[in-house]
């Protein structure tokens, strides 16, 4: 693989594409640990590449035991599957499961600059995606705000900030736990540098049309997977907390009712996909439009203000 990309993030450089390119394996001892730990949510799917199962799962609470249990008989052949395409992958030169949407390592040469960069450039651009920037801030603001649930707010700041702080601090690449959000912050500005993001208005939109076109279109498919895999990751983190925060209730003789816990992660989840999508993309964009990083930081304090706005709305 070539890139001959004068882009000054190092994200593009060949060493990292080639270091993007992995093709790790999954190991049995980690599906099973989060099949005891998660494995109601569907962690342990979600871990051997099963988002859609991994999301049914999360819903239903593992199908009400039923499946989490069947799980046990199902997971080595997850396992194997999985492991047994990666392998493959790698060595027909196909990029790995976690880059499905990028072409083949073998030959590819990145543009020097994305193909988009002209038609999505100038002031009318920016101002659009400040709107869109606001109005998504307000939106999660009030949300979080209504249902008491600020999960979705400390995810959307988390977001923005692995956004920025990915392309210009290198020590985040190194830093344990944060290096794995880092590396999802590649994708995704893989995913726009090769494929357009579209306009404001379909970026505010893009969380319902990317699960509507989904089905037909593998582009499609590939971003919203990108934005499931985020929420998923903070929504199985914010699960373990509340886990912990249940158990030291229950053992104060208070209780806590399942479906208000199982409301809590849907609205977490769904929340998270419906405003990391519009605002990752805007950010990320304007990353790669080579704004000054007085530009983009402004952007995201237009985001964060827009939310606490909307908490008090």
């Amino acid at each position: 693989m070539e890139s001959h990309n004068p882009h000054r993030d190092a994200d593009f450089s060949r060493a990292v594409l080639h270091e993007l390119y992995r093709y790790p394996l999954k190991r049995r001892e980690v599906a099973w640990l989060l099949w005891a730990l998660t494995g109601l949510f569907g962690g342990h799917r979600f871990y051997l590449d099963r988002p859609a199962t991994a999301l049914a799962m999360a819903v239903t609470a593992g199908g009400g035991l039923i499946w989490w249990l069947i799980d046990i008989f199902l997971i080595p052949g997850m396992l194997r599957s999985f492991n047994t395409d990666q392998s493959a992958r790698q060595k027909t030169g196909q990029p790995p499961r976690a880059l499905s949407f990028m072409p083949p390592i073998r030959g590819m040469v990145l543009p020097p600059r994305p193909d988009w960069i002209d038609k999505r450039q100038g002031r009318g651009r920016l101002y659009g995606d400040v709107l869109v920037l606001m109005l998504a801030g307000i939106s999660v603001g009030a949300i979080s705000s209504s249902t008491g649930n600020l999960e979705p707010i400390i995810a959307i700041v988390a977001l923005s900030a692995i956004t920025l702080l990915g392309a210009r601090w290198d020590a985040l690449a190194t830093t344990p736990v944060l290096r794995n959000f880092d590396r999802w912050s590649h994708r995704l500005r893989l995913y726009y540098y090769v494929n357009d993001p579209g306009g404001p208005l379909t970026l505010f939109f893009r969380p319902i049309l990317g699960l509507v076109t989904a089905p037909f279109r593998k582009r499609a498919r590939a971003e919203a997977w990108l934005y499931l895999q985020i929420g998923l990751w903070f929504t199985i983190i914010f699960t373990g907390l509340d886990v912990l925060e249940a158990i030291s209730i229950d053992a104060q003789g208070l209780s806590i009712h399942p479906l208000n816990f199982l409301g809590d992660v849907a609205i977490t989840l769904a929340s998270i996909y419906a405003f990391a999508a519009p605002i990752g993309a805007i950010l990320t964009t304007h990353v790669l439009l080579e704004r000054r990083d007085v530009t983009v930081w402004l952007l995201t304090c237009i985001t964060l203000a827009a939310i606490l706005l909307g908490t008090s709305i």
